[in-house]
């Protein structure tokens, strides 16, 4: 099945155009004795993404000069390298350093070599507080730690500056179709996804996904009406922005002859939930029985209490 996000029905929120259902238009069966699998097979996503914004939780930062009181700035969405965020961050820290009546001048220096960051100002007098959980501190290198400008040396980071921000996967989700082979590390439970798909590092381009040997989920389900498709990062919770750009993906269903076990479990539900079936439609006759006697009853007293009041 060749899938455009532009055809699906919009199930994504705002417009991430992340989300879609595809309805098919003849519903796939597997038989009694077979199984179900799905797999992604290839994909074209665009990089329009952004690696810093709103809808990540990762562009604030937060800092102080001298006696001021801190002061959480926020940085324009978009898609940075280091060299250009330094750039972006260094303009609104001397914008509010301004406002305070200070007017430093703050240098950012990248050493591509170590993947470090180092922040200066003209004063060496600034604290930077990158322990909330919306600051831009891993595109910069630095743990979540009370970071002080001192001296001359300024910060530097602490770990490797990361401008992913961790968002180096992207994850293909089947909400509404069920397995329970995949698990997820983040919670131990059963998960929707069947592909994890790098991320290019070249933005505002489109790159593909073609694996060699394409991941085969099997599907606890023996019927599909529609397709359910959720692209988000690492958690199902955090979801891709493609900035209106749209993507296609390439799904291939299988079918293959179920184990002995299975198709006996099969079986052994089939009986249960026909036996299950059955008593309920026997209670549900009975009932009837009983309401139809009752009513005949009810009425033969009511005819033979009217022959006694004439007589």
């Amino acid at each position: 099945m060749t899938i455009r996000s532009r055809d699906l029905i919009n199930t994504s929120i705002g417009t991430n155009n992340n989300a879609g259902r595809f309805n098919l238009f003849e519903n796939i069966i597997a038989e009694e004795n077979e199984i179900l699998t799905i797999e992604l097979v290839s994909a074209t996503i665009p990089n329009s993404f952004y690696n810093l914004s709103n809808n990540n939780n990762n562009n604030k930062i937060k800092f102080k000069e001298g006696a001021n009181a801190y002061v959480e700035l926020t940085i324009s969405s978009g898609s940075y390298n280091i060299l250009e965020l330094g750039t972006e961050i260094k303009g609104l820290l001397e914008a509010q350093s301004v406002i305070w009546g200070n007017s430093y001048t703050y240098t950012f220096t990248y050493e591509e070599i170590n993947n470090l960051l180092t922040i200066t100002n003209s004063n060496n007098d600034a604290i930077f507080d990158f322990t909330g959980n919306n600051t831009c501190r891993r595109f910069l290198g630095f743990t979540s730690t009370i970071q002080t400008i001192n001296n001359s040396n300024g910060i530097t980071s602490d770990r490797a500056v990361d401008i992913t921000d961790t968002r180096n996967s992207i994850f293909v989700r089947l909400p509404n179709l069920n397995n329970n082979k995949v698990i997820e590390s983040n919670n131990g439970k059963f998960s929707n996804v069947i592909a994890q798909i790098p991320i290019e590092l070249s933005r505002n381009t489109f790159f593909t996904f073609d694996p060699p040997v394409s991941f085969r989920c099997e599907l606890a389900q023996k019927q599909i009406n529609s397709i359910d498709i959720l692209i988000t990062y690492q958690e199902d919770t955090n979801p891709v922005n493609f900035e209106k750009a749209d993507w296609e993906i390439n799904l291939l269903v299988g079918f293959y002859k179920a184990p002995n076990n299975i198709i006996n479990e099969r079986r052994i539900s089939h009986s249960i939930e026909q036996d299950m079936l059955n008593r309920v439609n026997n209670f549900y006759s009975t009932t009837e029985e009983r309401d139809k006697e009752a009513k005949e009853l009810k009425s033969f007293f009511t005819e033979n209490l009217k022959e006694l009041k004439i007589k």
